[in-house]
């Protein structure tokens, strides 16, 4: 870990220092994070600017800013790459990632870069009026990385909490050579960082800042991925009763949801987005070049929108339309301002709609009667011509699942749902002006649900060495 600590030090110092220059927000003139934290952050307007820069991090192509929404998707049954492509992400539509492959290394390089600025923060030894809300966003960020590392890297909660999780680094230190703590750890921690968050967690002013509800959702996921589905229920439900937060009802409103690149206020639909905007942005490999506009490669499986009824209102944002070769096809209409001049689409992290399908999903298998209501409560919003479902048993915990598909597509989850659930990975009959899938089941015991830790820290930490998942060696 040495080496990617002291690299991402210098990412971060060359990110700070290109930021100053194009930012509205990340006002700087010297790089705080290029010094230890003691020294840089010694005021809160310094906090202030450490906790943008922490922010910014996310936005990263490595991150949200494009590989976290694709990969959740890609590799499970949403979405295919077309012939005429970019070459990206083909190894990972194929299940042939190595652990020389860039896209897991960066991955991993940037997750621990967007926790050392959250530690910075953390740690500064400063007191005053606005210390404890900037300390609340960065144990947010802290936590949130963590759960999308240990999901990515590691076998699911569900699955063996004692199994090799991700090395927790809580603190700098360039000489660390740390190994994996156990997944129990891991979630234990992201607890804990959600937990101390929300105590102090600042008054909601957008979807762009995490907020108190935001971070109880985070935490109600967090919950739930582990498989503790009261504690998941109880968050949940409080978010939705609580938070005044709001969900459209409407195909127009859905759409208009989708196509505004503006950070909302109102609460509306998305508890806490990635600001994007037309200076703050990854350029041509912004997420929404890949399904919209630009590079165009992936498109909506055929398997995924024959899900949605004529009535059901995600509908508004599957575009029909044809892939660059020509083969009809489905364009994902949730990101088209990808090639904006003044705004840019925000990266959802965490939505409204989600607090419902955890609260049904928790509810089982001891009280179906929750599990019907919460799922029709959404669905009362999704489908409003939909006389709700009435299913029990093993049908109704598909049915939920298919709901969090359809709801969730495009924004990553998929495949980590899949592997909480441990069920397997059908990608049916190949899509038309797809590229040939070389599999198309792969099944829950296939070690390469599970990306390999990256081959440079691999080889700069001996002690993880002997740590690689299963399958990479």
């Amino acid at each position: 870990m040495k080496n990617i600590v002291n690299k991402t030090f210098l990412t971060l110092s060359i990110a700070a220092m290109m930021l100053t220059s194009c930012s509205k927000n990340f006002l700087v003139q010297d790089p705080h994070d290029k010094l230890p934290a003691s020294q840089a952050l010694n005021d809160v307007p310094a906090m202030q600017t450490a906790l943008n820069g922490a922010y910014a991090q996310l936005r990263t192509t490595s991150l949200y800013g494009r590989d976290f929404p694709i990969l959740g998707d890609l590799q499970a049954d949403n979405i295919f790459i077309e012939v005429n492509n970019s070459g990206r992400y083909l190894t990972q539509f194929q299940y042939q990632v190595a652990a020389s492959d860039a896209t897991p290394d960066g991955g991993w390089k940037y997750a621990y870069g967007a926790i050392l600025a959250a530690n910075q923060i953390i740690d500064a030894k400063v007191t005053g009026n606005g210390v404890d809300a900037v300390k609340s966003q960065a144990y947010a960020i802290r936590a949130l990385t963590y759960f999308k590392l240990v999901n990515i890297y590691a076998r699911p909660y569900t699955d063996n909490p004692a199994g090799l999780g991700v090395p927790l680094i809580l603190h700098y230190d360039p000489t660390l050579l740390p190994t994996r703590e156990t997944t129990q750890k891991v979630y234990d921690q992201i607890v804990s960082d959600l937990k101390t968050a929300f105590q102090t967690a600042p008054a909601y002013t957008s979807s762009i800042t995490l907020s108190k509800y935001s971070i109880e959702a985070l935490l109600a996921r967090t919950y739930f991925y582990m498989g503790d589905y009261a504690n998941a229920k109880t968050a949940a439900l409080d978010v939705i009763n609580n938070s005044g937060f709001t969900l459209v009802n409407s195909a127009g409103a859905y759409k208009a949801f989708w196509e505004n690149p503006a950070a909302q206020s109102d609460k509306s639909e998305v508890l806490f987005e990635i600001d994007v905007t037309s200076t703050n942005n990854n350029g041509p490999d912004d997420l929404g070049g890949f399904y919209y506009q630009g590079y165009q490669d992936v498109y909506a499986s055929k398997q995924l929108v024959d899900l949605y009824s004529a009535t059901d209102i995600r509908a508004a944002v599957l575009i029909p339309g044809l892939t660059k070769s020509g083969a009809t096809t489905t364009l994902v209409g949730k990101y088209t301002n990808g090639a904006s001049t003044s705004d840019r689409d925000n990266l959802k992290v965490i939505r409204l709609a989600e607090m419902y399908l955890i609260a049904a999903e928790s509810s089982l298998p001891g009280n179906e009667a929750d599990a019907r209501t919460y799922l029709n409560d959404l669905m009362a919003f999704r489908d409003p011509s939909f006389g709700g479902y009435a299913s029990t048993g093993a049908q109704l915990l598909l049915d939920i699942v298919t709901e969090r598909r359809k709801e969730l597509a495009f924004e990553g989850d998929r495949l980590y749902d899949l592997n909480r659930l441990k069920w397997d990975i059908d990608r049916g009959t190949q899509n038309a002006g797809s590229i040939p899938p070389k599999v198309q089941i792969i099944t829950y015991a296939d070690y390469r649900r599970i990306s390999p830790i990256g081959q440079s820290e691999i080889q700069a930490n001996a002690n993880i060495k002997s740590q690689q998942n299963p399958g990479y060696n």
